[in-house]
């Protein structure tokens, strides 16, 4: 059974954003198996990170793109909460950098782990307003 086992409860229906969703839990599964694997390490992980968190990037940016063209009343809010993601996995990304011990797993749990919860409470939100946007579809 893969890390990030992806269901179709998770979609929200907004393909655009649904597809993201899925590329992103892919691209955990594949850095999870190659830690597993033994291709890399907490030491040397770091540089396979930043693609993940610049897929999550692309991510935010296009969500908070449909929420601004929708006036969605908690875009702020909701873009704090993929601020402090953002920011968190970038400071791991940093501490492999600097050599300080980090754990590549716990890492990958929270951002699976953070992405299930956001999806659930605050995309679900999301989901009325942006389903009525035709630049949703």
């Amino acid at each position: 059974m893969p890390f990030f086992a992806w269901q179709d409860k998770y979609d929200i229906k907004i393909s655009s954003l649904d597809e993201q969703h899925r590329g992103i839990a892919g691209m955990i599964n594949n850095l999870y198996d190659s830690l597993e694997r033994g291709v890399y390490t907490d030491e040397n992980v770091g540089s396979v990170l930043i693609p993940i968190v610049e897929c999550l990037k692309y991510h935010f940016q296009t969500e908070e793109k449909m929420m601004m063209e929708s006036n969605y009343e908690e875009y702020h809010y909701h873009k704090s909460t993929h601020d402090r993601l953002t920011d968190e996995v970038m400071l791991s990304v940093i501490k492999i950098k600097k050599n300080e011990q980090v754990n590549a797993r716990e890492i990958l749990v929270v951002i699976r782990d953070w992405l299930l919860n956001h999806i659930e409470e605050e995309d679900r939100k999301l989901t009325a307003v942006l389903n009525q946007s035709p630049q949703a579809k």
